[in-house]
């Protein structure tokens, strides 16, 4: 096999994960004349909720949609402001923009993740919430943002779109979580909103369908619309793939840890959905990578590099360091421990 053809047969940074329950779900719901949001949804959203000790959650049709809902829910108004990490998902970041608020870009620490002194010097009157993202699933930081925030009397959203698998998480007012195609826990697309107060879990329930209560609505026909939701709701497909998969979690999970112990070993770290390693030369390594038939990359990049976002652009000294050097292993169902090996020596060669 010549290099070409070595190059085609790549271990992928990313792989979705479908067990094959998830399959025969969704030949079920097929089959059921009934693909909008039923009992496969709700079964969904219960068994979710029991697996990671939550009261309840509301489920939605991505990630992206759960975010949109607690930023109206905080009831953000022009000329507010919300501090951000400045590495993230663009997915945490739009929204805001959408609404007018100013956006106050935190520098990172040298594991990814937000830094917190940063957090600190950059709150003001103005600040109405901060979002925590666990980067990759890393939840360094977290109890400290929370007892800051509760000092000044600010909201946190928890951007968990990447914590599946982490174990400390949703613990701030609203936590919003992804299960898209490439997350560790997968519905195709979807996500979960959890509020700790009740008002909003409630209102979170109508805002993701128009407005309407639906339980309510599908009882007694139409009623009364008070406010202006979304159709943000999840259906019966994502939810047959992702009660599948929930029920594979354990093993998925598991797997990771196993990654992970494997990757320290070669100086690369890895949290509940990403594993990490610097370079000074990133693009080098991203070649000597391809050369072995492995995919790397960055992923997720700074959001003030865009030219939508550069106006909120800020001092992040760490940011300004790393932004060249981070960059991500394959670290998935798909990968296996002699490879992990492989990547990891490759990596403690050249890095």
């Amino acid at each position: 096999m010549d290099k070409q053809e070595e190059r085609v047969v790549m271990i992928k940074l990313f792989a979705p994960f479908v067990s094959w329950e998830s399959r025969w779900n969704v030949l079920k719901v097929l089959g059921s004349g009934y693909l909008s949001a039923g009992k496969t949804v709700r079964r969904f959203e219960e068994e979710f909720a029991a697996k990671f000790g939550f009261k309840e959650v509301v489920s939605v049709n991505s990630g992206t949609s759960a975010i949109e809902i607690a930023y109206t829910l905080c009831d953000f108004q022009k000329g507010d402001e919300v501090i951000v990490p400045v590495l993230t998902c663009t997915a945490t970041s739009i929204p805001l923009v959408r609404r007018g608020v100013k956006i106050v870009f935190a520098d990172i620490d040298y594991d990814l993740n937000i830094s917190i002194e940063d957090v600190e010097r950059k709150i003001t009157p103005k600040t109405k919430a901060i979002v925590f993202v666990h980067f990759g699933g890393n939840n360094r930081g977290l109890r400290q943002l929370m007892v800051l925030a509760r000092r000044h009397g600010i909201r946190v959203i928890e951007d968990a779109a990447q914590a599946v698998g982490s174990d400390y998480w949703g613990k701030a007012d609203f936590t919003c979580v992804s299960t898209g195609a490439i997350k560790t826990l997968t519905s195709g697309d979807g996500g979960f909103i959890i509020c700790k107060a009740q008002k909003d879990h409630e209102k979170a329930k109508r805002l993701r369908w128009y407005g309407y209560d639906r339980e309510k609505k599908l009882v007694e026909g139409d009623t009364d619309l008070t406010e202006a939701g979304f159709k943000m709701n999840m259906n019966e497909i994502a939810a047959a793939i992702g009660l599948g998969n929930l029920h594979s979690i354990d093993g998925l999970i598991a797997h990771r840890i196993r990654l992970a112990d494997i990757y320290r070993e070669y100086g690369i770290q890895g949290h509940a959905w990403l594993a990490q390693g610097f370079a000074d030369d990133f693009k080098c390594l991203q070649r000597i990578y391809a050369d072995e038939g492995i995919e790397i990359g960055q992923h997720h990049y700074r959001n003030d590099k865009y030219t939508l976002l550069k106006k909120f652009k800020s001092k992040c000294p760490v940011m300004d360091e790393t932004e060249n050097k981070y960059f991500f292993v394959p670290y998935h169902h798909g990968v296996t421990e002699p490879q992990a090996h492989k990547i990891g020596k490759i990596y403690e060669r050249n890095a």
